[in-house]
Order: structure tokens, then sequence, then C-alpha cells
């Protein structure tokens, strides 16, 4: 499902369905997922329909950029680097490509929004949230409702760290899909006093991987934050 797709089609994976038809001289939109139905007139006769997924923070709308994920404790010796990997909720964005201009018509997820609260009630963030094993090697998933987080830890201080969850802004993320595997490859450095710096790396995951069309590209805005420090523990 994943791809670019000139226009009219219908396509159907996974649960959801996707169509555009002609109707009265414009072109209707329709997406069906999860028993919702969501319907969007287009006027633009030459455009392109652009389905791949994308930084899963974006719905409800504007609630929080940052995703925690959660994972049973994990206690790294000083001076040392662990790579393991996470798995994260997939949201899937659709873009209209017309012209020189790319926009979002559509986001949905066959996830269930869940949101926590990162540090304390008094001084904590939401958080979109998510529960995970810890894998050693790239596990196998639903590519339209998992993708897998490939996470380099890093210790560099002298003493041994306990590790249970981490937290990623969306500003920085990086997905890259093929027909097996939705992945972000990130790194999380332990600092100082039960604080951490993670950042994505804008590589993928397997060679050959497509990149997504990134839902911040399309809105225009500049991101100049790269990574997201911790300071309310990890």
């Amino acid at each position: 499902m994943y791809g670019h797709y000139s226009y009219p089609f219908s396509i159907e994976s996974g649960g959801i369905k996707i169509d555009v038809t002609e109707e009265n001289g414009l072109y209707l939109y329709r997406r069906e997922c999860c028993g919702e139905v969501h319907d969007n007139y287009i006027q633009a006769k030459n455009g392109s329909i652009i389905i791949n997924p994308v930084e899963p923070v974006n719905l409800p709308s504007s609630v929080t950029s940052l995703l925690q994920v959660k994972f049973k404790n994990l206690v790294v010796e000083p001076q040392s680097v662990v790579l393991f990997y996470l798995t994260f909720p997939i949201e899937i964005g659709v873009f209209l490509h017309a012209g020189k201009n790319t926009e979002l018509i559509d986001v949905f997820s066959v996830n269930e929004q869940k949101y926590s609260l990162y540090g304390s009630p008094t001084k904590g963030t939401i958080v979109s949230y998510r529960e995970s094993d810890i894998y050693r090697t790239i596990p196998e998933t639903d590519i339209f409702k998992d993708g897998v987080l490939s996470l380099t830890l890093i210790n560099s201080g002298k003493d041994i760290a306990n590790v249970s969850s981490s937290v990623f802004d969306g500003w920085g993320m990086k997905l890259y899909y093929n027909d097996n595997c939705v992945s972000m490859v990130a790194e999380m450095n332990l600092l100082h006093n039960n604080t951490a710096e993670t950042t994505f790396l804008n590589v993928p995951l397997i060679v050959g991987m497509n990149k997504s069309y990134e839902i911040y590209t399309s809105r225009k805005i500049s991101v100049t934050k790269k990574s997201f420090l911790m300071e309310l523990g990890y």
C-alpha cells in the first residue's frame, strides 16, 4: 500500500481501503479503516497521492510531539555501547502532490492512541506512549501497525546505568520503509544525573529502503531541533 499513486485508483490491504474516484468533475478521496470513513474532494486533475508512514505523534492532533517507548529494565555496564531493537506504533499519512506542492490530506492509524506522563505530576509532560519488548535482532512486524526502532545506547560514564525507557521528539524523526518493515534509527546517549539525549539518524535500517515524506516537511516547517534531552530520567 505504501507508495505513489496516480488517480483514479483503488487499493486495499491490512484492513485498510483507499480509493480515489472521479465524481462530477472532481476526484473523491475515500479512506476506510477500523470502521471509520474519511472523505476529501480533490480538485487537481493531474496530481498524485503519496501514502507512507509518518511521525507517530500526530493523532489526535496537537496533543504532543513526544513519543515514550517503555521497556523492561536494562542494566548497562560503564563505558559501553549496546544495540537493540524496539517497536513503535505506526501512523499513516496521505499526501496530495500537485505541481510543486505537497499537502497532507489524511492521517490515520490502526492503533489505539495511548498517552502517559513523562516525569512527575508537577513537572512532567504528556507523551505518546508505547510498551515494547527488547529485541536483539530485527523483529517481524505488521507494517501497518508496528515499526522497528533501532536504538544504540551509549553509556560513556563510569557507573552502571539502569534504563527502562526512551523519549523521542517527533521533530527529529526519520522514517524509512519497504514491503516488509517500517523503521527509524536512533541513538541514546546517557549523560550525568540520570539524564540522556536521544537523536535520530537520517539513514535506513536496511539498504534500499524508501524514505517517508514527513508531515513537518509538507507543512514547510523548518526543523532545527535534531535531538531531545531527557531531563526527567530514563
